[in-house]
């Protein structure tokens, strides 16, 4: 079979829609469990794993129907037992070869397309210095904590982390080491979050966290001293510490904005007083 790339318009219909598909979808990872949906049911496939190598998202691995990957055999006549987790970049389809090399090429290519749009995505809402949301993510996430609180009563906690004299990290050991105790003190903070909270940073010093079922700050005072001797270790030999302001849905207010303000005046209350 020859391993140029198939005539577009010789591809069967359902493969023709993998584009408009790909365009329409919501996250790349999406894209690639439905375009191996369609090619299980062009093709009577049992069964499809799709590995991908080579993308800035590393190695990806996806199976027909998100089933599990762990210790299952790679269907493929190839010499040697490999388990999916271990296979090199390919398709492997049950029966085996189902597509052949030139299609089993369109589809890599469009999925990797994909991979690459999310990628994209991830890059345009987080900070690259931290890999935190970004401030505009951030409003757009405090925004939709607030909906889901008002429809469902879920109360939430808004905290603003400020660093108090960073200025003397970067005056001191230069901007390079400052980078990196914020991308230290970045990592210790995700360390900190349950599933469901999120952490951003929105300016230079400056951080913000959402913590789910948080209906008063009493109740966030153990998070807080928990990064205090985190944040130590990220700047030894330094005076640095921080300030923080808590505001609470619904308790402080039901409206975004007046949260953030909330917050912000009580940092600067607790910066003022420090």
């Amino acid at each position: 079979m020859s391993d140029d790339p198939p005539a577009f318009e010789a591809l069967p219909a359902p493969l023709l829609s993998l584009p408009g598909r790909l365009r329409r979808a919501h996250s790349g990872v999406a894209f690639v469990y439905e375009a191996l949906d369609v090619v299980a049911s062009q093709f009577g496939l049992d069964d499809a794993v799709l590995v991908v190598d080579g993308t800035a998202l590393g190695r990806q691995v996806f199976r027909l129907g998100r089933r599990p990957l762990g210790g299952t055999v790679v269907p493929s006549a190839a010499s040697g037992v490999k388990t999916l987790l271990e296979a090199p970049p390919g398709l492997y389809t049950t029966p085996p070869g189902a597509l052949g090399d030139a299609l089993a090429t369109y589809l890599g290519d469009l999925v990797a397309a994909a991979l690459q749009l999310d990628l994209l995505g991830h890059d345009a809402g987080h900070d690259p210095l931290t890999g935190l949301l970004n401030r505009r993510s951030y409003e757009l996430a405090l925004a939709e904590a607030v909906a889901r609180g008002r429809r469902y009563g879920w109360p939430f906690a808004l905290v603003m982390v400020d660093l108090d004299d960073f200025k003397q990290v970067n005056d001191l050991y230069g901007h390079a080491s400052g980078d990196a105790a914020l991308r230290v003190i970045g990592a210790e903070m995700r360390g900190l979050l349950r599933r469901g909270d999120v952490a951003a940073r929105i300016g230079g010093d400056e951080f913000a966290l959402l913590i789910a079922n948080a209906a008063s700050p009493g109740v966030l005072g153990p998070l807080v001293e928990r990064l205090r001797p985190r944040l130590a270790e990220a700047l030894p030999e330094t005076s640095v510490g921080f300030s923080v302001g808590i505001a609470c849905f619904p308790a402080d207010a039901d409206d975004p904005l007046r949260l953030q303000e909330i917050a912000d005046e009580r940092l600067y209350l607790d910066k003022a007083g420090s």
